[in-house]
């Protein structure tokens, strides 16, 4: 999007009203919209979400608003290509204007297809009018730029440097007030005074004291957000608490003022801990968790939970730190804990290293523990596993061909008794299989990869024995 157009976006976030932002690549947002320097911050109901401005395509609150932006930017591509044709075809102005022209076309082009689909039908004939004049323009703006490129000596020419001032477009800025305020009166102390009221004995202070420190954000207060966070076990402060450490760059602070956080083991202070790092940007955050589950594995449900969708967010990496735990690590409830881990997250990608848990107790560097919970870990996949199923009842080892057998009438709820009855079953329902993945993880993005308690429950079962 042109530079100007952007300025024009954000100069018109005025309003506290329900605004649509569309983006670049159709995306449709609704909350309240403001901005952060270049960032477009939209309040939508699931959370704030922050978009780069030069990626946001049109701000309104109407839909006949919309249809009036589009209008207008034809309006303005025309002007531009009007203004550039009545200059010489060796003229370094001519060939910016017509450039400009065409990407608000294309701009304009990309607003009025996604307005298309969202706009009332009272608005769509008009959108569609607009529609049917774009081609026609970008034909002729395409055509007088291809006539400057071939005039002689044009390509060869240095560009020169040309004011946007020139450029001819139209940007409405907001009116200025006609009677500005001028204040006069104490500003009081700041955010600064807020920090000694981290430290209070009550509840609702601490919480108030965090409120005022995180809008704006206060970058000066995170060493005493780190203090507060180690101390506090309210659940409410903690959540205050998470909510204005996650606005700073915590990055560069991770192993200084929050290295005490991956031994915690208080089980407020670790719930909080494991939201923050969800905060974080994917890698970030993926390498603390995984450093805060390697020197304490979760033993308490609720920690188990939080890790599991955090893992599911955060995967493929997060399955990176789980396999470097089960090969690294001589802790056997490490171990332990990182089967149960990539059952729940309910990626087929895991299969590889669940094939490589699945030792018996008798073989090197088997324990008994481990092969129940691998077993247990691809039914939990569910029927995603089943080509892993079909390697296993062929394997040499006897306990691994029986619990294989069992396993594959379990998944796939039929009297599966060999290899060609299983691979003919996954012949047959591959594809719903497949389906049923593709909708698992989209139902999940949508609702931040919530994973239930009842999901590890499946690992407090015995092996059943495949001869009853």
């Amino acid at each position: 999007m042109p530079r100007l157009l952007v300025a024009a976006l954000l100069l018109a976030l005025g309003g506290a009203g329900t605004r649509t932002v569309i983006t670049r690549e159709g995306k449709i947002l609704e909350g309240t919209v403001t901005r952060e320097g270049a960032i477009v911050v939209v309040a939508t109901p699931t959370g704030p979400v922050r978009l780069p401005a030069q990626t946001v395509v049109a701000i309104f609150e109407t839909y006949p608003e919309a249809r009036r932006e589009a209008a207008s930017r034809v309006g303005q591509a025309k002007k531009l290509f009007e203004e550039a044709t009545a200059k010489p075809e060796r003229d370094p102005l001519r060939r910016r204007l017509l450039a400009v022209s065409l990407d608000i076309c294309r701009e304009t082009r990309d607003l009025i297809q996604t307005l298309e689909g969202q706009a009332p039908a009272a608005e769509r004939a008009e959108l569609n009018e607009l529609m049917r004049q774009l081609p026609q323009l970008m034909r002729l703006v395409r055509d007088a730029k291809g006539a400057t490129a071939t005039a002689e000596g044009s390509l060869d020419d240095a560009l020169e440097p040309v004011p946007l001032e020139t450029l001819g477009l139209e940007v409405r800025f907001p009116s200025a007030g006609s009677d500005p305020t001028e204040v006069k009166e104490d500003l009081g102390p700041g955010q600064v005074a807020m920090l000694g009221d981290l430290a209070s004995t009550d509840t609702e202070t601490r919480v108030l004291a965090i409120r005022k420190l995180t809008s704006p954000p206060a970058p000066h207060a995170l060493p005493a957000f780190s203090k507060a966070m180690q101390k506090e076990s309210q659940r409410e402060v903690l959540a205050a608490l998470v909510e204005a450490i996650a606005r700073l760059d915590v990055e560069p602070h991770l192993k200084t003022e929050f290295a005490w956080a991956v031994g915690e083991d208080e089980l407020n202070r670790r719930l909080a801990i494991i939201a923050l790092g969800r905060r974080l940007p994917s890698r970030t955050g993926c390498d603390f968790l995984g450093d805060c589950f390697r020197t304490r594995p979760p033993t308490h449900i609720q920690v188990r939970v939080a890790f599991a969708s955090a893992f599911r967010k955060f995967r493929p990496k997060s399955i990176e730190i789980l396999r470097e735990v089960l090969v690294k690590s001589k802790d056997p409830a490490a171990r332990a804990e990182a089967v149960r881990q990539l059952g729940v997250l309910r990626d087929r990608a895991v299969l590889p290293l669940l094939k490589m848990t699945l030792v018996p107790s008798a073989g090197p560097g088997g324990s008994p523990d481990l092969f129940r919970l691998s077993i247990f870990a691809l039914e939990s996949l569910g029927k995603a596993s089943v080509p892993l199923v079909v390697e296993l009842m062929g394997d040499a080892n006897s306990d691994i061909k029986r619990q294989a057998r069992a396993l594959a009438k379990r998944i796939t709820e039929e009297e599966v008794d060999g290899i060609d009855e299983l691979q003919k079953w996954w012949s047959r329902n591959r594809r719903y299989v497949d389906e049923e993945d593709k909708a698992f993880w989209k139902e999940q993005e949508t609702k931040d990869f919530p994973v239930g308690a009842d999901e590890f429950r499946i690992f407090e079962r015995r092996l059943p024995d495949p001869r009853e």
